[in-house]
Parts: C-alpha cells; sequence; structure tokens
C-alpha cells in the first residue's frame, strides 16, 4: 500500500509535467485554434447575388491592400442568404481580426425579423464597407393612384421570394398606407416577380437593386412603359431617385403625401431599419474584439482597394453607395434599430404570420 509521503511525492511530480504534454489527451476539436497571422475572408451565401457579384473581385482588391502577394484566401459557406455563414463567422472563429465576412443584406432582415436560426448579432459587428442599393416598389397605374383613399383596407399581392425575404420592407410599407398585403410566394428573381405583374398575379413587386445589371434596369423601363410604374423608393434619403425615364419619389416624401398619419406610429420606426438592411448588398465586416491596429490595417487596405480598376468597373453606374470608415459605422447603427422598433416589428410578424401562411 502507498503511504501518504510517497502519494504526494507523485503529485508534485505529475503538476512537474509540462502543460501540452497532459492537454494532449484532449480532443482535437477542443483545442483553441491559434491565429495564423494570414488574412482571410468568410463569404456567406455562396449562392447569392452577393456572392456572385463580389467574390471574382472582393479578394484580389482586398489582397492587394493588405500588401499580399495572392488574393485573399476566401471560405465559402452554402446558401442564400447568408445566415449559416453569420453564424459560422460569430461562433467559430477568434475575435483577433484575422478573418472578415461578407454578408448579404438578406442575413440582416432575417436577424430583424427574430429567424430562430441566428445566432448572430450583427449590431456588434465592426463595418469595413457597406455597399447599399436603393431598393424600389412597383406596381399598376391605378395602384398608384389609388394609395391616397381608393384601396384602403383593400387586398394587395405581393410578390416575395418567402413570407419574410428581402421583399419583407414592401410588404409593411403597404400595411402604412391602410393597405392589407397578400404576399405571394416563390418569386425570388426580378424576372420572375415582373412576369407575374404582367400576368396580374401579383400587383406590387420590389426590385432590390435596379440597377445592378443592365438587363434588370431594362426590366424597370419595360415595366413603366407596359403601365407598371415606380411608386416609391424604399429609402428615407432626402430627394428623389433617378432611373432611366423614371423619377422616384422615397417612401418618406410618399408617405407623407399619402398616408401622412403613418409617420408617427411604431411600424414606421421598424420600416426604417428594415428598409436599411434590405438595401445592403455587401456588409465587409470583422469581429467587434478586434484590436485597433488590425482594424486600422483592414480599413487602410479597404480604401485602397476602392481604387481597384476591375472593382471600379463593375460598380460604374451600378447605382451603389460604398460607405467606409465612420460613415459605414453609422449606417450599421441605423440599420440595426432599436429595441422598440425590433419588437414592434415582430409582434406584426406574429399577428400576420399565421394567416399569411394559410394563404
Amino acid at each position: 500500500m502507498i503511504n501518504r509521503r510517497a502519494f504526494m511525492g507523485l503529485v508534485a511530480a505529475g503538476s512537474a509535467l509540462p502543460w501540452r504534454a497532459r492537454a494532449s489527451e484532449l480532443p482535437r476539436e477542443r483545442l483553441p485554434q491559434l491565429p495564423t497571422g494570414t488574412p482571410g475572408l468568410l463569404m456567406a451565401g455562396s449562392h447569392s447575388a452577393m456572392a456572385e457579384r463580389w467574390s471574382p473581385i472582393l479578394p484580389t482588391a482586398l489582397g492587394q491592400g493588405l500588401g499580399l502577394p495572392n488574393p485573399l484566401s476566401v471560405r465559402d459557406t452554402v446558401g442564400q442568404d447568408g445566415v449559416t455563414g453569420a453564424n459560422l463567422f460569430d461562433s467559430q472563429f477568434a475575435s483577433d481580426g484575422m478573418m472578415a465576412l461578407a454578408a448579404p443584406g438578406q442575413a440582416l432582415v432575417s436577424s430583424l425579423c427574430g429567424d430562430p436560426r441566428i445566432h448572430f448579432d450583427y449590431s456588434r459587428w465592426l463595418p469595413l464597407l457597406l455597399s447599399l442599393t436603393v431598393p424600389i416598389v412597383i406596381g399598376r397605374t391605378q395602384l398608384h393612384r389609388s394609395l391616397g383613399s381608393f384601396m384602403r383596407d383593400r387586398p394587395v399581392r405581393i410578390a416575395v421570394s418567402t413570407l419574410t425575404g428581402i421583399e419583407l420592407p414592401t410588404v409593411l410599407a403597404m400595411t402604412l398606407f391602410g393597405l392589407r398585403p397578400i404576399p405571394v410566394t416563390g418569386l425570388a428573381t426580378p424576372q420572375a416577380a415582373a412576369a407575374a405583374l404582367r400576368d396580374n398575379q401579383v400587383d406590387v413587386i420590389q426590385i432590390t437593386d435596379p440597377l445592378g445589371t443592365p438587363e434588370t434596369a431594362a426590366l424597370t423601363s419595360t415595366l413603366a412603359q407596359a403601365g407598371c410604374p415606380a411608386l416609391f423608393a424604399l429609402t428615407d434619403r432626402p430627394g428623389t431617385v433617378s432611373l432611366p425615364g423614371q423619377t422616384i419619389m422615397n417612401m418618406e416624401d410618399r408617405l407623407r403625401q399619402d398616408a401622412r398619419s403613418a409617420l408617427n406610429s411604431l411600424l414606421h420606426a421598424a420600416l426604417r431599419p428594415l428598409a436599411g438592411a434590405a438595401g445592403v448588398d455587401l456588409a465587409l465586416v470583422l469581429p467587434m474584439l478586434t484590436s485597433s491596429a488590425t482594424l486600422a490595417r483592414w480599413r487602410a487596405a479597404t480604401t485602397q482597394a476602392l481604387h481597384d480598376g476591375t472593382l471600379q468597373a463593375t460598380m460604374h453606374d451600378a447605382g451603389r453607395t460604398l460607405l467606409t470608415g465612420t460613415d459605414a459605422t453609422e449606417a450599421l447603427r441605423q440599420i440595426s434599430g432599436d429595441t422598440s422598433s425590433i419588437m414592434t416589428l415582430r409582434r406584426w410578424l406574429a399577428a400576420n404570420l399565421p394567416t399569411w401562411r394559410l394563404g
């Protein structure tokens, strides 16, 4: 039998062993991942329009801005809305700032809606670059004339991809105009939505990126000539929005003209961050706890990347606003909303989703 003195000697000898020798018995997946010091890019939603547009140009432009010999290494995540990638970014990557995230606006819309898949908080991201579009709402001429009075409390069919998809701001806006929105799901592309509008299957559609491609720009002009003009733009920026052959009122001025009382409602406060999130073409961000030196390095690289010839050619006449630095930080803060507006949005959804699901 071992005596107490011998036992204590064994304990002392064990404690003197190097920590690494004992820790190696842990499963490998539980060992902390040490930063490699090599920057990378996590592309959220590899099948999204954002990824298709930015994947060919962003890694090269950022790699050059960071002074790397090669483009940034890219890790793709499957899906179209970017939720999987955003979850992965918040949960599995260190906060050392070596990995940046590129996310589409749909991920932000899903977060505002309280989608149960969401495990990230985009209000805690540090934005490097925001690429913003101005979504527009298009409808029939008679709907345009009746926004003030004739169709109050009347149903209006709206083309949407899903019930809480990128088109949700248009659904909420129709509520503010005193109409009863009926989302028609499964219309996920501008072409499909436009075809449904022409075939009288829906009354209103949202074109999230009206100048994104020449085909989309031509589509909006064709619809206007066919008696389906743009009703308003989903932005609260002062002034009007210009498209080929059209000058479009922003949603604030349209509400002031046709539904002034809605401007002071809680639902209007909820519409503003929702519309802002839907207008995010790209959110390039870092984790909240990134050191100031690393953040400064990334921001300098992003500023330099904006001068890349290929990137400038892609963004030319694409109807985008590119924000960096404090401008991007303020824009993301507004898109995040406050507790009151988010809860109002989710209560409105909870009241309407059961009816919408029943068709």
